[in-house]
Protein backbone atom coordinates (compact mmCIF):
# COMPACT_ATOMS: atom_id res chain seq x y z
CA UNK A 1 0.00 0.00 0.00
CA UNK A 2 1.46 3.20 -1.05
CA UNK A 3 1.07 5.94 1.74
CA UNK A 4 2.26 9.58 1.86
CA UNK A 5 5.46 9.88 3.75
CA UNK A 6 4.49 13.23 5.25
CA UNK A 7 0.96 10.73 6.67
CA UNK A 8 3.49 8.30 8.25
CA UNK A 9 5.38 11.36 10.06
CA UNK A 10 2.08 12.69 11.52
CA UNK A 11 1.09 9.36 12.61
CA UNK A 12 4.38 8.65 14.42
CA UNK A 13 4.12 12.25 16.10
CA UNK A 14 0.25 11.10 17.27
CA UNK A 15 1.86 7.74 18.78
CA UNK A 16 4.24 10.14 21.07
CA UNK A 17 1.37 12.50 21.88
CA UNK A 18 -0.45 8.80 23.15
CA UNK A 19 2.90 8.56 25.10
CA UNK A 20 2.81 11.23 26.88
CA UNK A 21 -1.66 10.41 27.68
CA UNK A 22 -0.09 7.82 29.30
CA UNK A 23 2.38 9.45 31.37
CA UNK A 24 -0.37 11.83 31.99
CA UNK A 25 -2.62 9.28 33.50
CA UNK A 26 0.22 8.09 36.14
CA UNK A 27 1.51 11.42 36.95
CA UNK A 28 -2.20 13.63 37.13
CA UNK A 29 -3.17 10.54 39.67
CA UNK A 30 0.25 11.62 42.11
CA UNK A 31 0.53 15.15 41.27
CA UNK A 32 -2.68 16.72 40.63
CA UNK A 33 -2.75 17.85 43.86
CA UNK A 34 0.23 18.81 44.37
CA UNK A 35 1.32 20.33 41.23
CA UNK A 36 -2.25 21.23 39.80
CA UNK A 37 -0.64 23.67 36.93
CA UNK A 38 0.64 20.13 35.30
CA UNK A 39 -2.12 19.69 33.38
CA UNK A 40 -1.54 22.91 31.71
CA UNK A 41 1.77 21.42 31.09
CA UNK A 42 0.39 18.66 29.23
CA UNK A 43 -2.35 20.68 27.51
CA UNK A 44 0.30 23.40 26.45
CA UNK A 45 2.49 20.31 24.61
CA UNK A 46 -0.37 18.41 23.02
CA UNK A 47 -1.54 21.98 21.52
CA UNK A 48 2.00 22.35 20.22
CA UNK A 49 2.06 18.80 18.83
CA UNK A 50 -0.98 19.57 17.22
CA UNK A 51 -0.16 22.88 15.49
CA UNK A 52 3.65 21.24 14.46
CA UNK A 53 1.71 18.31 12.84
CA UNK A 54 -0.76 20.59 10.76
CA UNK A 55 2.37 22.06 9.76
CA UNK A 56 3.41 19.49 8.79
CA UNK A 57 1.33 17.69 6.67
CA UNK A 58 0.33 21.18 5.12
CA UNK A 59 3.56 21.01 3.80
CA UNK A 60 4.46 20.58 -0.40
CA UNK A 61 5.95 16.71 0.06
CA UNK A 62 4.98 14.10 -2.25
CA UNK A 63 7.32 11.23 -1.52
CA UNK A 64 5.72 7.95 -0.94
CA UNK A 65 6.58 5.15 1.53
CA UNK A 66 5.43 1.58 0.96
CA UNK A 67 3.84 0.02 3.83
CA UNK A 68 2.64 -3.72 4.29
CA UNK A 69 -0.07 -4.71 4.61
CA UNK A 70 1.22 -6.43 7.97
CA UNK A 71 2.83 -3.26 9.24
CA UNK A 72 -1.35 -1.68 8.60
CA UNK A 73 -2.70 -4.18 10.37
CA UNK A 74 -0.49 -3.83 13.17
CA UNK A 75 -1.05 -0.16 13.53
CA UNK A 76 -4.55 -0.92 13.36
CA UNK A 77 -4.44 -3.47 15.81
CA UNK A 78 -2.00 -1.35 17.90
CA UNK A 79 -4.42 1.72 17.89
CA UNK A 80 -7.76 -0.34 18.77
CA UNK A 81 -5.31 -1.41 21.63
CA UNK A 82 -4.55 1.78 23.33
CA UNK A 83 -8.24 2.91 23.52
CA UNK A 84 -9.60 -0.53 24.95
CA UNK A 85 -6.96 0.41 27.60
CA UNK A 86 -7.38 4.00 27.88
CA UNK A 87 -11.66 3.79 27.79
CA UNK A 88 -10.99 0.87 30.51
CA UNK A 89 -8.68 2.84 32.53
CA UNK A 90 -11.39 6.12 32.31
CA UNK A 91 -14.57 3.83 33.01
CA UNK A 92 -12.79 2.45 36.15
CA UNK A 93 -11.14 5.38 38.04
CA UNK A 94 -14.21 6.32 37.85
CA UNK A 95 -16.15 3.57 39.55
CA UNK A 96 -16.43 4.44 43.56
CA UNK A 97 -16.47 1.23 44.53
CA UNK A 98 -12.44 0.38 44.12
CA UNK A 99 -10.59 0.71 47.03
CA UNK A 100 -7.50 3.53 46.75
CA UNK A 101 -4.99 1.04 46.74
CA UNK A 102 -6.41 -0.81 44.13
CA UNK A 103 -6.89 2.69 42.04
CA UNK A 104 -3.11 3.28 42.20
CA UNK A 105 -2.19 -0.11 40.95
CA UNK A 106 -4.88 0.36 37.86
CA UNK A 107 -3.27 4.27 37.16
CA UNK A 108 0.25 2.44 36.92
CA UNK A 109 -0.79 -0.65 35.32
CA UNK A 110 -3.09 1.08 32.64
CA UNK A 111 -0.53 3.88 32.29
CA UNK A 112 2.43 1.62 31.44
CA UNK A 113 0.34 -0.31 28.88
CA UNK A 114 -0.32 3.03 26.94
CA UNK A 115 3.15 3.67 26.99
CA UNK A 116 4.76 0.71 26.09
CA UNK A 117 1.96 -0.04 22.96
CA UNK A 118 2.45 3.95 22.09
CA UNK A 119 6.58 3.15 21.86
CA UNK A 120 5.83 -0.01 20.18
CA UNK A 121 3.98 1.75 17.62
CA UNK A 122 6.33 4.76 17.25
CA UNK A 123 8.69 2.02 16.09
CA UNK A 124 7.18 0.57 13.78
CA UNK A 125 5.99 3.93 12.30
CA UNK A 126 10.03 4.46 12.32
CA UNK A 127 11.09 1.48 11.23
CA UNK A 128 8.72 1.82 8.25
CA UNK A 129 10.11 5.48 7.48
CA UNK A 130 14.15 4.50 7.88
CA UNK A 131 13.73 1.36 5.74
CA UNK A 132 11.33 2.92 2.92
Amino acid sequence: MNVYRKSLVVQLMLFGVFFLIGANVILTHYLSETMPWLTYVIISLLVVGGVLGFIIYKRPDTRISVVTPKEMSMLRYLLYGYFFFYILQMILSSVQVIKDSYLDLLNIATGSILMLIALYGGFTLYKILKIK
